[in-house]
């Protein structure tokens, strides 16, 4: 669905990434993860077309993703943050039905989909009626999650979606947007700094260091074939009583 040849972001004289060769396959979940600052909101960012690589390419499903092409290219893609980004000044329907607008859906189509939405994520309807600031950082999370899928897009990229939230929230909203994934088969790319929410929520999982790959595959890899010493100390920082002693190979 995406893929990523020798891209190279660079900050202030410094590559933040790459160079990075990766291909994110369809109809999985990748999980980004690694230390703060290793280049995981970057490469979300070079997928999404926000920014443009200072060398190589960056593709998506077989078109490359250029300023030209990305307006285009991100009505297929569907894009949320932490604390869900929403627009304070637009209730919760405003902010999920703003896109579908835009593109000058009739209104009808737009009041069917948000219906078919609010069943999805099981948000109580009249919650959309209320601004941003009215509601709890769970139910932002939920329209910010519809807003995503309001023009049902190939693929979900999602920044760190749950890390603002309180634990029995977080396990919650982890548990839905899990299933609803896998229900829709969406090709999800979702940024954490949790190991435990990468292994729960991934097929697969790449390990960045440094805006490098340091290790890219299962889930059980990063236990039982760590690529280096790097992995098994970020493995062994991170586990607690969310993750098991060991992951089945």
């Amino acid at each position: 669905m995406f893929r990523l040849d020798g891209a190279v972001k660079v900050y202030a004289g410094r590559a933040a990434l790459g160079p990075l060769t990766l291909t994110i396959p369809a109809r999985q979940t990748t999980a980004l993860i690694g230390p703060s600052g290793c280049g995981k909101s970057t490469l979300l960012r070079l997928l999404m077309g926000l920014i443009a690589p200072d060398a190589g390419t960056v593709t998506f499903d077989g078109e490359p993703v250029t300023p030209a092409t990305a307006r285009a290219m991100r009505q297929r893609v569907g894009f949320a943050l932490q604390d869900g980004g929403l627009f304070p000044h637009l209730t919760g329907r405003g902010n999920v039905g703003l896109m579908a607008k835009y593109l000058g859906w009739p209104p009808a189509r737009i009041d069917a989909r948000v219906a078919e939405l609010t069943e999805l994520v099981r948000l109580p309807r009249d919650l959309l009626d209320r601004r941003p600031q009215e509601l709890s950082g769970g139910q932002r999370q939920r329209v910010s999650l519809m807003r995503a899928l309001m023009l049902d897009p190939a693929a979900l990229l999602l920044d760190e979606p749950l890390g603002a939230l309180d634990p029995l929230v977080r396990v919650e909203l982890q548990r839905d947007l899990r299933d609803i994934a896998r229900r829709l088969e969406k090709t999800v790319v979702i940024v954490t700094h949790d190991l435990a929410e990468a292994v729960y929520f991934a097929d697969r999982i790449v390990l960045l260091k440094d805006g490098l790959i340091a290790q890219d595959g299962p889930p059980a890899d990063l236990w039982h074939r760590p690529a280096d010493e790097f992995v098994t100390r970020f493995v062994q920082a991170q586990r607690g009583p969310q993750i098991p002693a060991a992951v089945p190979a």
